[in-house]
């Protein structure tokens, strides 16, 4: 990493944005092109604009610039004479970047190259960032070198951009390494490499790594942030060290570091997920004490945990004061809660929910329709299950694999298995892509409906169709066989399941 800096600083080609960019041959690092004749094109477009008419615009501020217009407004500042200043051009590209339009900015810089236009710290420090974020670490490299070729000292920004981008580049060692490489040059990691530094550990499920990192700031005498507890806590959560999380929110609070909704999110979701809605809910209580207004996530993590443990009216009261404190219900919240009813056979009070969402203008997806026609079939209303098939057709809401796995599952489970083979075979026609579950589902269909022949057929077809038999498959084949009384190609079948790793017992 050492080296290709310094083959970077020693290097310092003329126009090397225009080389590289020229060199890319792809749409997503050309994009748009601007040409010297494009600005030709912009001269005449803009001949009768006053040349103090890119003040007024920068004066009024860039918030709510589209991208068009700000191409537009670099036009003008080019053929505006005197040039504008660095200053000038440095925020209508600082603009640009938060567009998230990293390689338009990129290619902006050529053309004030081009025109002539020196760079300062401001514009190289833009620069640098867009190199990172579009992972042209090679580019990101070479302009290190032609920023210090000019006289302009990388600063902290300089090499926090740098870093991000080999985080992004998934170059973790060389990011580590670069680090302390960092420090070997005299500078000193602030809480934004820190924090760059942690949450990249973190994202990559090296926690112990990034705690590592968090105490050696610390000695350091860097002040962490609430960033900085945010990224290890949501790491731990992930990782399954609750406990190490909760300690990380005590120590934060004694520090005087407050907790925010996103510090209090995580710990929310993973309490749910480890089934302790307890805690979860006292969680809760605690960021309202803070005056820390719970968001959507938030209440979404409440709800799937009241449903996972049945208390479905408690969340649905939940739902209400949601809506009531004004944070507006998603799609996930009335999925959650339509999941949770249709599990516990209450599939009424699911549709009731799903007409709610729709009066509330919230469409639901595959995930909603679903829920609720497995719903309807699990409490045997099978007709009321293909009444919600055809209005998720209506909706254009396409059908998934799952799908047809429940419709398939149902007409099997109510004795219709002749009309489940014929969807079957008809979605084959259709090159529908089934996944191993449709097959587990019609194998047993095939066994009840006494079509052993069909079902081996079809269970010696897998392979070719680039499926392995799971543990059910071989179980439903096992099971078939027997209750037929084909003891020995049971007893194959069972050696190949335990060859295959199943370590599954039946009483054959």
């Amino acid at each position: 990493m050492m080296r290709s800096i310094s083959i970077a600083i020693a290097s310092t080609p003329k126009r090397f944005v225009h080389r590289n960019l020229q060199g890319k041959g792809n749409s997503s690092a050309a994009s748009p092109s601007f040409s010297l004749c494009g600005i030709c094109c912009w001269i005449r477009h803009f001949s009768a604009a006053s040349d103090d008419d890119y003040s007024e615009i920068l004066r009024n501020g860039l918030q709510d610039l589209k991208l068009d217009d700000a191409v537009d407004l670099f036009g003008v500042m080019a053929q505006s004479r005197p040039l504008p200043s660095i200053v000038d051009f440095s925020r209508l590209l600082s603009a640009i970047a938060k567009m998230k339009k990293f390689d338009v900015v990129i290619s902006l810089c050529q053309e004030m190259e081009a025109l002539g236009i020196p760079h300062n710290i401001y514009t190289c420090n833009i620069l640098m960032n867009c190199f990172s974020r579009c992972s042209h670490l090679s580019l990101a490299l070479s302009f290190l070198g032609k920023m210090i070729k000019l006289g302009y000292a990388p600063d902290i920004v300089t090499l926090s951009s740098l870093l991000n981008g080999l985080f992004h580049g998934n170059r973790v060692s060389d990011a580590m390494s670069f680090v302390y490489q960092i420090e070997e040059m005299g500078y000193k990691p602030n809480v934004v490499i820190y924090n760059t530094v942690i949450d990249a550990l973190c994202k990559s499920r090296r926690v112990s790594d990034a705690l590592q990192v968090f105490n050696s700031m610390e000695k350091k005498g860097v002040r962490p942030s609430v960033v900085t507890y945010n990224s290890l806590i949501r790491g731990l959560c992930k990782s399954g060290r609750w406990s190490e999380a909760a300690g990380l929110l005590s120590g934060m609070v004694e520090k005087r570091i407050e907790p925010n909704v996103i510090t209090f999110s995580g710990l929310i979701d993973a309490c749910v997920k480890e089934g302790n809605v307890f805690e979860a809910k006292e969680l809760y209580k605690e960021m309202i004490r803070r005056s820390v207004d719970p968001d959507v996530r938030i209440y979404n993590s409440l709800v799937n945990g009241l449903c996972m443990h049945g208390r479905l009216d408690e969340a649905r009261k939940l739902l209400a004061f949601m809506v009531s404190k004004g944070c507006v219900p998603n799609v996930v919240t009335y999925n959650t809660l339509i999941k949770g009813f249709c599990k516990s056979k209450r599939a009424h009070d699911g549709m009731k929910l799903f007409c709610e969402m729709a009066h509330e203008g919230i469409c639901g997806d595959a995930f909603t329709y679903n829920t609720l026609i497995h719903g309807y079939c699990r409490v045997g209303k099978f007709s009321v299950a293909q009444k919600v098939m055809r209005r998720m057709s209506e909706s254009r809401v396409p059908r998934d694999v799952i799908t047809f796995n429940i419709l398939l599952g149902c007409l099997c489970d109510i004795g219709k298995v002749e009309k489940a083979l014929a969807i079957f075979r008809e979605m084959e026609k259709n090159e529908m892509e089934f996944d191993i579950f449709t097959y587990n589902i019609i194998i047993h269909g095939m066994y009840k409906a006494g079509k052993v022949e069909d079902a081996m057929g079809l269970f010696s077809s897998l392979e070719l169709k680039g499926l392995k038999p799971d543990v059910v498959t071989y179980r439903t084949m096992i099971s078939g066989l027997c209750r037929k009384g084909l003891r020995h190609e049971a007893d194959v079948l069972y050696r190949e399941m335990t060859e295959a790793e199943f370590m599954l017992l039946y009483n054959l």
